[in-house]
């Protein structure tokens, strides 16, 4: 869990979203500590994690089992943004 502590993690979780409508859909976000999503995980709750850096970043250092998706493409990625699970961007 030490990677949570060296990855500055701006966390947007969306719970229940539906499918994006086109233009800039609203979509539910908070922003949560390094601690709470901690706590997701050792919770096993059903969580995403995406890292919106750049691959050479992601493949330095990322949280086990995250997805890569940086962040200037997220938009036109974002099918690949399970709909089930919690979502949280980094």
């Amino acid at each position: 869990m030490a990677r949570f502590v060296v990855i500055a993690l701006l966390a947007v979780v969306m719970a229940g979203a539906a499918p994006a409508p086109a233009g800039n859909p609203e979509v539910p976000e908070k922003y949560i500590s390094v601690d709470q999503a901690k706590a997701l995980l050792d919770k096993n709750e059903r969580v995403t994690f995406i890292d919106v850096r750049e691959k050479s970043q992601y493949d330095d250092v990322h949280i086990k089992g995250a997805i890569n998706i940086p962040l200037g493409v997220l938009a036109a990625r974002l099918s690949e943004v399970p709909r089930t699970n919690r979502v949280v961007l980094y």
